[in-house]
């Protein structure tokens, strides 16, 4: 493991640009960070994408797993990352100072800004993580966008698929779109109460697996899903979700 991710990891604290030490709020859990890596592997993933860059972390975990190759490219999307206190730039210099300068591309522009600009350079993508704006609306365009962009085969993660607004377009994806769910990672133990909840959750992979609607106690902190073809809906097409 890249020793400023395993700093991350088993501190909970990082440096900012200048060096003085921060602590880390929010950042994914080493169980999604396994469930990214494994997605990747599982594909043997060149290039990615990412929506909300914050420290680092899982763009960290993103670069460590990517088939290394010419091609090999991982675009971060992040409109906050350079002038929000929180941040300061964080995310870029660590991924700077882990050696990863070569392969990622940070674009500085709203999400559904960037991933259309991605689209129009016929950008193609083999996995994507989506832990941007958490709105229903955010959510869903982000997914909307990645779609075009991600290839037959590719993997696409829902970051806090707990939170009721993600958890709307998780059932979106599963039941309206050629989409089939790998799998999830709990919860994370920082999640507001008005956000976590209990469940069954053997059920609820079940449900999923089913192509069943998930219900607002699902039980996953975030969820992969593998795209199985291209949109080949009709224009009227709806099942309610």
């Amino acid at each position: 493991m890249n020793s400023i991710l395993e700093e991350i990891i088993t501190t909970g604290n990082t440096r900012t640009v200048e060096g003085d030490l921060k602590k880390v709020v929010g950042q994914i859990s080493e169980e999604e960070g396994k469930l990214i890596q494994d997605s990747i592997n599982e594909i043997n993933a060149e290039v990615s994408v990412e929506v909300g860059l914050a420290f680092g972390t899982s763009a960290l975990y993103i670069c460590e797993a990517l088939k290394k190759t010419e091609k090999t490219k991982h675009y971060i999307i992040d409109p906050y990352q350079m002038y929000d206190e929180s941040y300061g730039g964080i995310g870029v210099n660590n991924l700077k100072k882990a050696g990863y300068q070569n392969i990622f591309e940070f674009i500085e522009k709203p999400s559904h800004s960037a991933l259309a600009l991605l689209e129009m350079q016929n950008v193609k993508v083999d996995f994507a993580f989506i832990d941007g704006w958490h709105t229903f609306d955010h959510v869903l365009t982000d997914f909307f966008l990645v779609d075009k962009i991600l290839r037959v085969g590719g993997i696409v993660i829902l970051d806090d698929t707990d939170w009721p607004a993600i958890t709307k377009v998780a059932s979106f994806i599963s039941i309206n779109r050629s989409y089939k769910f790998l799998g999830g990672s709990s919860q994370r133990s920082y999640i507001k109460k008005n956000h976590s909840n209990s469940g069954n959750s053997i059920k609820k992979f079940k449900d999923f697996l089913n192509n069943k609607k998930p219900d607002n106690k699902n039980v996953f902190g975030a969820m992969a899903f593998k795209k199985t073809a291209d949109d080949i809906r009709s224009w009227d097409h709806y099942i309610n979700f």
